[in-house]
């Protein structure tokens, strides 16, 4: 029950990540000439403040004040390695960079909602064991919630679809979601969409 906790506190904090598809949304209705730009402003001053944390934290440790507040949301990779936060911030980049704007929105939404809604259901839900620690419940969430945000935004319905199984697989992988969601379902969208 205390993993389960303080998956839910992860998720609270993920849900800052938030501000990224809404700031790409609203901002193409005020300045649609100039909304990428804005948006990928925004997310480069954060990824260098994310990446100067790091260091600071790789060289002189968490500062005590936030010490009890961070500690125990950190995992054990995170510990010797780069937060996910840093490469959240970077996946998002490479999503409104790359790809058309509703299809960057609805992958930064899978790499919010989705991912997160596996992790939580996996960890107080899970039964059934996949790869590692991932299970059979949280994939399904994963895939079910990723389909369910993409359809409302992607057309048509068959590159939504796609987008969902392609963020539902990478989470399998051995490899940081954080980054790699968001990049492969807009890509799976973005090529199924170009071929369609």
């Amino acid at each position: 029950m205390a993993g389960f906790k303080t998956e839910i506190r992860r998720k609270y904090i993920h849900l800052i990540g938030l501000t990224v598809p809404v700031l790409y949304w609203a901002t193409y209705y005020l300045t649609p000439s100039y909304s990428k730009q804005v948006t990928l402003g925004f997310i480069t001053f954060f990824l260098l403040l994310f990446m100067a944390f790091e260091f600071y934290r790789f060289r002189h440790g968490i500062p005590k004040e936030a010490d009890a507040i961070v500690k125990p949301l950190i995992r054990p990779e995170e510990k010797r390695g780069i937060g996910g936060h840093v490469f959240f911030a970077a996946g998002a980049f490479i999503a409104v960079l790359a790809y058309s704007r509703d299809i960057a929105i609805a992958a930064l939404l899978i790499s919010v909602f989705a991912d997160g809604g596996a992790a939580v259901v996996g960890s107080r839900w899970g039964r059934y064991r996949l790869i590692g620690k991932k299970t059979i419940e949280g994939s399904l969430a994963l895939f079910l919630i990723a389909l369910a945000f993409a359809a409302l935004i992607v057309k048509p319905l068959l590159a939504a679809f796609v987008g969902a199984v392609a963020a539902t697989c990478v989470e399998l992988l051995p490899i940081n979601d954080n980054l790699m969601v968001p990049i492969s379902a807009g890509l799976a969208m973005q090529l199924m969409r170009y071929f369609i």
